[in-house]
């Protein structure tokens, strides 16, 4: 199938995305070396399995936005306080992955629960991760 760059990407998608990106082992590997294009491959294949077409390349650049994003944010929020008014539906997820790096729990389908955090927003049905080992 032929992946296009243009098309948005999707909740569950990004959702699914984070998960993999906050997996101990993908993490460590992203945050070790300075050329990752074999892990950004893995993250598409991975995602590829989940029924999802992306290209390492939009991987990488869609975590290099959301890492920009996070950071952005996280540096308002210590100007203006934690109750900035500045929300992010990711910041959470991403928090955990690149801030405070807690202890994770192996959820059934594979994925790290690390990230599993949902936007109240999202309708839970449509976008179930918990971190009782639910596959979404």
């Amino acid at each position: 199938m032929e992946v296009v760059s243009w098309i948005p990407w999707s909740n569950s998608e990004v959702q699914t995305f984070l998960c993999l990106v906050g997996q101990e082992r993908i993490h460590r590997d992203l945050d070790g070396a300075t050329r990752n294009e074999k892990t950004f491959r893995e993250i598409s294949q991975l995602l590829a399995a989940h029924g999802y077409q992306r290209t390492s390349r939009q991987c990488r650049d869609k975590l290099k936005k959301m890492k920009s994003d996070y950071r952005t944010i996280k540096e308002n929020r210590k100007r203006s306080g934690p109750n900035s008014l500045k929300h992010w539906k990711w910041f959470e997820q991403m928090d955990a992955i690149y801030g405070k790096r807690p202890v994770s729990i192996k959820m059934e389908s594979g994925l790290d629960s690390t990230t599993a955090v949902l936007d109240p927003m999202m309708d839970n049905s449509e976008y179930l991760v918990t971190m009782y080992g639910r596959p979404f």
